[in-house]
């Protein structure tokens, strides 16, 4: 499951950066000439990393269309399907990461066990966050309880505001360690790579599809916070 030299090179340069980052013009061009002489020698790997560059960019249409690329290139390539599959979770798309992951060979050190992670805590799947960890499972649901919302209402606005996100085409993503504390209110943390005009924009066009959807009574109770991450 290694790439070539000359990509698998480019590959470890580009997974060893923080997935918040936001990669500035000057270095995407410059890592783009690099996929393009990792394309002629390794025409999948150059498309994977290729694809790589575009995500650390916010730009999620290349990113999509090169993976795409990559993966009619080699069908069977572990490699491209893990990074692909880690992409996509980062930028909200669960349900097509879902498809992709095979739960019954998913290796615990490998990143689509980070991504299958985020699928679960991004859509509350409790019945199978139960068995991977029941105490935050148990926890969720007794927050809930506490501040009487139904799970039903709570997936609902969850995956409303999911939505709204992946719909931006930016990075995103649910902080379990902070989330799901009661403090009066519930809080949910979510952060993405933007900014705080973005944030203050996104949460705006939320609040107004709560309104629509009658969901304020899940608002009143359930806090979602939007903190904007990422460097140039």
């Amino acid at each position: 499951m290694k790439a070539k030299p000359l990509a698998q090179e480019l590959l470890d340069e580009l997974t060893g950066f923080d997935q918040s980052i936001l990669l500035s013009e000057f270095k995407r061009h410059r890592y783009l000439f690099e996929c393009d002489k990792a394309i002629r020698v390794a025409p999948a790997e150059g498309y994977m990393c290729k694809a790589i560059v575009h995500s650390l960019s916010n730009d999620f249409d290349q990113m999509y269309q090169n993976f795409q690329i990559a993966m009619r290139l080699a069908p069977n390539d572990k490699l491209i399907k893990m990074n692909c599959i880690a992409s996509l979770a980062n930028y909200g798309r669960f349900e097509e990461v879902s498809n992709l992951i095979d739960i019954n060979a998913l290796n615990q050190e490998s990143i689509e066990i980070d991504a299958f992670y985020r699928v679960l805590f991004s859509t509350l799947d409790l019945d199978t966050i139960r068995k991977i960890d029941s105490d935050y499972a148990d926890q969720i649901e007794n927050m809930l309880a506490e501040i009487e919302v139904e799970i039903s209402d709570a997936k609902k606005y969850i995956t409303l505001f999911n939505n709204v996100m992946s719909q931006k085409k930016i990075r995103f993503g649910l902080i379990p360690a902070v989330s799901w504390r009661l403090d009066e209110d519930l809080f949910v943390y979510y952060d993405f790579v933007g900014t705080a005009e973005q944030s203050i924009e996104f949460m705006d066009e939320f609040d107004n599809l709560v309104a629509d959807l009658d969901l304020k009574h899940v608002a009143r109770k359930i806090t979602i916070v939007l903190l904007p991450i990422g460097s140039c």
